[in-house]
Order: C-alpha cells, then structure tokens, then sequence
C-alpha cells in the first residue's frame, strides 16, 4: 500500500472519531462555538488529507457534510437531530468506505450512488445541490481570439508555437488559474494541481503588483495565479480542475490566432489583481528589513534542499527559479535565469547566499526580543542541546509490531524458565552443586531484566478504557431515539487502562449490556413519570482498576429485575425444577438471566428475545479469565459488574501433576495449596471433603476428571490445590506441586480444539507442553464422574 495512503487512514480512523464525538456533544449542547470549530476543523482536516488521492466520490460527500457545518459555524442555522443523522449517516458511510480501501486500496464501485441521496440532504438545509457546470471555452470559437492574460507568456516562445502550430495544422491550449485567496482553508494545494497538468509545454507564475509589507504579509493567504500551456485532451484538463471550475480559464489556439496576438491585433486589457506585462517585468526593489532579509535567506535555503529532492523536473525548476529571483531582489541583486537548470539555479543560490553571509547575519536578532536575561538565544543553542529541540515525543507503531514484541518476551520467558531446569540437572545428574547455584545467579539476573522488559512492553500495549467505551454514546444516543426513550449516558473512569486484547474482547460484552440496559431495563418517560422517577434515565458506564484486575460496571436506573418473573421464566422455558421454581432466593434468581436460552422478552426484535446475550456476556468474559456478577432492585435499577485480568499477553499459572502428567492452574484461581494427612480426610454423602479453619471444602480427584489412570498413596499426606472457582471454594487432590512459571497461553487447536477441560497449551523451559485447564470445566466434569 502506497505509505501516505496508510497515513491517511491511520489518521482517518481519530479524525472520524473526533467528528462523532463532537456531533453528540453538540447535540446536548447546542450553538457552542467552540465545539462547533472543533468538529468543522476535523471534518475539514479530513477532507484535505482525503483530496491527495483520487476519491472524487469521497471528496464530494465530504465536501457537502463540510459546506453544511460551515453554514452551521457561522450562525446561518441552527444545528438540529435531523441535520445530526444525515452527518453521522455521512460519515459512517464514510468509515465503511475507508475499510473496504484498506483492503482494496479503491472505493467501492457503488460509492457514487450511495453518496447521491447523502449529498442531497446534505445540502438541502443550505438551499440544495450546487450544480457545477463543466468550464466553457470563453470568446468565439476556439482558436480564434487570444486572450489577454497571453501577454504572461514569451513572444519569442510564442511567435516559435504559433509557426509550429501553422506548420502542423493544430492547436494549443492555453490555462489561466487564479486560486482564491483562502484556497489554502478549503485544503488546496494550487501548486500540486498546475504541476499535474498532463504534456505541459509552459508554465509561469502571475505575480500581484505589489506584495504587502512585511507586517501586514499573511503567510496563509494565496497570492499569485498560474498561466501554462499544454499539449493534452479538453477531458483530461476538465476533470483535474473539476474542483476549481470559477478560478479556471481555458482557451483552445492555433497558429494563426496567436499570430494576430503577436501583431497587436488584439487590445491588451491590464488585468488589476495582476497587473500588465510591462509591470511584470518590473522587479522588486531591494529591502533593508532584516525580517524580509532573514524571509530572503530562508527562501533560498530552503531551495538547495529541494534542487537536491528533485533536480529534473521543469515545472518544478520553473518555480524554483521564480522564488529564487526574487529571493535575490530582496538583497539588491538582480538575477536574471533564461533556462533553469539545476546547476545554474544551484550556483546563484551558493553564490547569493555566500555574497549576502554579512549583510543577513543572525537578522532575527534584531526582531525577536530575548525570552531571559540568562537565557541564551535560540540562534546560539548547539545542536545537541535539548533545550533547543522541539518535537513530537509521540512515536505511532503499526500494532502487529507489538505484537510481535510481545510474542519475543514471552519466547524470552521460556528461555529464561529453562535455566532453573538446568541448574536441577546440574545438581541432580552431574552432581555439581557450584555449577547449580550459579546457573540460578543468572537465572535471577535475567528473571529481572526480563520481567523490566515484560512490564515496559505491556505498558506499550496498555490503553484507556476510553477506546472501548467511545462507541457508547452513539449507540445509547441512536437507540434510545429509534427506542422513544429519553436516556442520558455518563463515562466514569475512562483513563482507567488495560490490555489492548482486553479491550478489544470486552467490545461485545459490553455492547450486550448497554443494549440490554435500554431495552429491558430502561421504562419509557411516562413509566417513569407515574413512578415518580425523573424521564431522563440514566446509564452509567465506569471503569477502576483493582489491583491486577480492571472492573468495569454497567448501571441504570431502570425497572430492575423481578427475581418472580425471571424464575416463572425459567421454569416455563425448562431451564429449572419445579422445586427450584418455589426455593430459589431473589439473589440465585437474578442470575439466572446469565443461563443460556433464557430471555424475558415478549417479542423477538434486532434488540433482544433470542435468549443469546447475556449468557454470551458470561461466556466471553470467563474466556478472558474474568467473572460478571448482577445485582439488582426492582424499581431502583440493575448493576452489572465485569471484573477482567489486565492482560491477557503472558499468564502466570501454578503446575501440578498427576499420573506422571503436568498442568497449569491460572494463579489467578489459586488460593492455597495444602498437604492432608489421610485420616483428616471426610466424606460427606459420597463426597471427600476437608475441613480448613472451620469451613468445610469439597475435594475433587483431578486424575478421576481427566480419566487418568492413577491411585492415591495410602501412607503419604493427600497434596490438595484449594481454588475459588465461581465464588465458591473447590479443593483438588493432585499428585505433586511445582513452581509458578509465566507462560504464553496459546488457544487448541486440530483435533484437541473440542476438548473444553482445557483452555490452552504453553511450552515449558525445558520444552515440553504444558496444558493449562478450564477450571470450570474441570469441576464439571468431576461433577459429572462423582
């Protein structure tokens, strides 16, 4: 992909985002000035940015959305959610766009149809579509009069074309292009347009009568127009300056035409805004501002740099020769160029600037007031000194970069874990206990290089909860409209930070939540009002990290959950027992909204009744490792809480072993590993259990779960893992404890990937497979056998 199309739509992606969020705010709060800059800038930003490529349908749209913000901006008319729709429709239209070029690196065919009706209601509130006529040939028929603004051009050129146009019975076409002043705001760019004109036989540069002072200059206003000749089709010139149709002039001549021109023919008229020809050969007199000198110097600086860039091009070498001209002007020196060439133009530069070295010396001394005393000037700072550099610190990095880094620091984790492998061997098989210790010195000494790095990298990937929660007030404000419902959204915690994967998987929960909260939970304003509640509900979206862990809470202030209704549900839908039905608490009841296949939902609509959100919620979030829990009050509200690992990269898991075998256990589900002697082991209605500090615990035998073969020692303590599984605390009786090692968990796959008792492989320092278990799984399984 070409890297500058990369770059528009890395940027793209902020500057859309920055749109949307602007559009919401100003929807809440109408006629704010500054927010309405805001969102104009970017959509104008990017409407400049997308005019480097060649999207005129893209270019089109955005063109309308802007013109229509414009008119906003400056108080024509006021801002309202029918305008707001067809502007976010505009530029979700142009997100679906930016995704298909991403792949194509082209728009889609249909992008013309599909931003037609767009553009129409774009500009219906600013008095409907501008039509835009292609340029017609002004005067009489082509080839017959000359136009004034000739006089730009050569004789001596001129008299040579017309000889050869009569020799060759053709005809020449003529450009005038004056840019408007404020071109540079509706982001053109004259230069990078004359310069595409296709078999350009000339170009030269229209230059005001007299250039403002120094004082009154204004550096974004454009000043000069643009004559040039070519050779190419009327099509090709039409559609390259179809944007600029009333700054453009163009006029097919033969030989003949340009003849009578040359013989006086034809009354010059003097054109104001750029003044004769004779006043075009008047060259500026020379200045003793050392602002203007220092401008002068900095001119011709800059033209050795792009003399280097591109020494070959003509049109480029014509305007060079320009700047450079009048570059010398400023210091009294009259430079005359014929023929540009890149040597002749470096010359003069070396030669000028050489010439001028003391009358230019540090001018912006004498202009620019010291910042302090015992500061020294910008001038003097040495290159390396930091004080003077001024910068992005900022440094964007494709994110598979990242990755990758990760993917070496986990790689660099195994490494690191072999040592202690090979310092037991060394004591164990050569009997070397020296060799062994310092095999583990280094072990400590790369543990904590590598876990520095571990920590630098995960910080790279860490992002605020904000990226996942930007969605939200689009989708509350889009839904609670087509809902009837008036719903107010407030973020809480948006800085908080986690994982990118995490993030990234947190997107469907999330949504699922919000969308259940304004379907089910949310009344409309006349529910509301009989309860006495105010008719703006309220979601609350928050976001706060604990600990290792981030949690994040989704809360209304809606109807809440009736524990009655939920379990009349369930036992309709067979999801429990009759006896169920008649003992389960309010607290049981409420989460049963989690089970799959349970919804409460009358009708099945886009939103809800399918029965398959909730418990996808639950689903997703235990796959990352995490829980969710609900509480809720009927007629106070619903609170539902995601708690996740900060990072999914590299898990810590605790091994054990059983018949001969090893497996991880997430860290994260461990709370204690105990030995038993065998007589404190109970039973308790054909259940082992054991008794810690007065609770009672199940025990679970993992090689029975797993159908291993393997038989517990009569005469040696029983080894039991103690893990909160669910809220609830589960002992499981292994063979043999290890260590806790860092590991890169990567999914099953091929013909283990049914197998759901495990949730991962990680390879091991000393290479082998590691499967790490699905605790919940694992705990339904020897449910099942017991």
């Amino acid at each position: 992909m070409n890297p500058l199309l990369a770059q528009f739509l890395a940027e793209a992606a902020d500057l859309l985002t920055q749109v949307d969020e602007g559009l919401l705010q100003l929807e809440r709060t109408p006629g704010d000035p500054e927010l309405v800059n805001e969102v104009f800038r970017a959509a104008h930003t990017f409407k400049g940015s997308s005019g480097l490529f060649d999207f005129p349908e893209l270019t089109k749209l955005t063109h309308a959305a802007e013109d229509l913000l414009d008119a906003v901006r400056a108080g024509e008319l006021p801002l309202d959610s029918g305008m707001t729709d067809d502007l976010l429709a505009t530029f979700d239209l142009i997100r679906g766009w930016l995704a298909y070029v991403t792949t194509e690196e082209r728009l889609p065919s249909t992008a013309g149809a599909d931003a037609a009706s767009l553009i129409v209601r774009l500009r219906a509130p600013i008095g409907g579509e501008v039509v835009r006529e292609a340029p017609t040939l002004s005067g009489p028929q082509a080839g017959d009069v000359a136009p004034a603004w000739l006089a730009y051009f050569d004789e001596e050129w001129l008299a040579e074309t017309a000889a050869w146009l009569r020799t060759t019975s053709s005809q020449m076409r003529f450009i005038r292009y004056a840019p408007d002043s404020g071109c540079f705001f509706r982001a053109e760019d004259p230069l990078h347009l004359i310069r595409q004109v296709p078999a350009l036989d000339r170009l030269n540069v229209i230059e005001p009568v007299e250039w403002p002072e120094a004082a009154d200059y204004d550096e974004y206003a454009c000043l000069v127009a643009f004559v040039c000749a070519t050779r190419a089709g009327m099509g090709e010139i039409q559609y390259l300056f179809r944007y600029v149709v009333d700054q453009f002039e163009l006029v097919d001549l033969d030989g003949d035409a340009i003849q009578r021109y040359l013989s006086g023919e034809i009354e010059i008229e003097v054109e104001p805004e750029s003044g004769t020809a004779e006043k075009q050969d008047q060259k500026p007199s020379s200045s003793t501002d050392p602002a203007l000198l220092a401008d002068a110097r900095a001119v011709l600086a800059a033209s050795l740099k792009a003399l280097a860039l591109n020494p070959t091009n003509t049109c480029h070498l014509i305007s060079l020769a320009k700047a450079i001209t009048y570059a010398a002007h400023a210091f009294g020196d009259p430079v005359e160029i014929q023929e540009p060439d890149v040597v002749t133009l470096t010359a003069t530069v070396t030669r000028l600037l050489g010439d001028t070295a003391e009358a230019v010396e540090d001018p912006v001394r004498t202009v620019v007031p010291l910042v302090a005393a015992d500061e020294a000037p910008a001038a003097e700072r040495r290159a390396d000194d930091p004080g003077g550099q001024v910068g992005s610190r900022i440094l964007k990095v494709d994110q598979e970069k990242v990755d990758h880094l990760m993917e070496l620091v986990g790689e660099l984790n195994v490494a690191k874990n072999g040592l202690t492998f090979l310092a037991g061997a060394a004591e164990e098989e050569f009997g070397s206990r020296a060799l062994a210790r310092r095999i583990k010195d280094q072990y400590s000494g790369l543990h904590r290089i590598a876990e520095e790095l571990q920590a630098s990298v995960m910080d790279i990937r860490m992002l605020p909860l904000s990226v996942a929660f930007s969605r939200f007030p689009r989708l509350v404000r889009d839904l609670s409209r087509r809902l009837g419902k008036n719903i107010e959204l407030v973020l809480e915690g948006e800085d908080t930070m986690a994982d990118k994967d995490v993030i990234e998987a947190l997107a469907d929960p999330l949504v699922h939540l919000v969308r259940n909260s304004l379907d089910h939970g949310i009344e409309t304003s006349d529910e509301r009002l009989a309860s006495g509640k105010p008719t703006t509900a309220r979601i609350t979206l928050t976001a706060v990290a604990d600990g290792d862990a981030v949690i994040v809470e989704i809360a209304d202030d809606g109807r809440g959950v009736d524990p009655a209704r939920v379990r009349r549900k369930a036992y309709e839908k067979g999801l429990i027992s009759e006896e169920e039905l008649e003992t389960l608490s309010d607290v049981d009841a409420v989460d049963l909204v989690f089970r799959p296949g349970f919804s409460t939902a009358e009708q099945i609509s886009d939103l809800s009744g399918r029965g398959v959100g909730m418990d996808a919620v639950r689903a997703s979030v235990e796959k990352l490792g995490g829980t969710v829990t609900m509480r809720s009050e009927l007629g106070i509200g619903t609170s539902t809480r995601l708690r996740l690992p900060l990072s999914m990269a590299v898990t810590q898991v605790m091994v054990v072993s059983v018949a001969g075998q090893r497996f991880g256990i997430p860290v994260d589900l461990v709370v204690e590993t105990v030995r038993v002697p065998v007589d404190e082991m109970n039973r308790v209605l054909h259940q082992d259990v054991v008794v810690l500090r007065g609770e009672v615990i199940p025990v679970l035998d993992l090689a029975r779960a797993l159908d291993m073969p393997w038989i517990p020692d009569d005469n040696r303590d029983r080894a039991i893992l103690i893990a909160n599984v669910g809220g609830q605390r589960v002992g499981l009786l292994v063979e043999q404890f290890h260590r806790e090692v860092d590991v890169i968990l990567k999914p099953m796959e091929g013909l283990l990937a049914y197998a759901d008792e495990f949730s991962g492989t990680a390879l091991l320092g000393d290479g082998l497979v590691l499967l790490v278990l699905n605790m919940k799984e694992v705990l339904g399984l020897a449910a099942r056998v017991g």
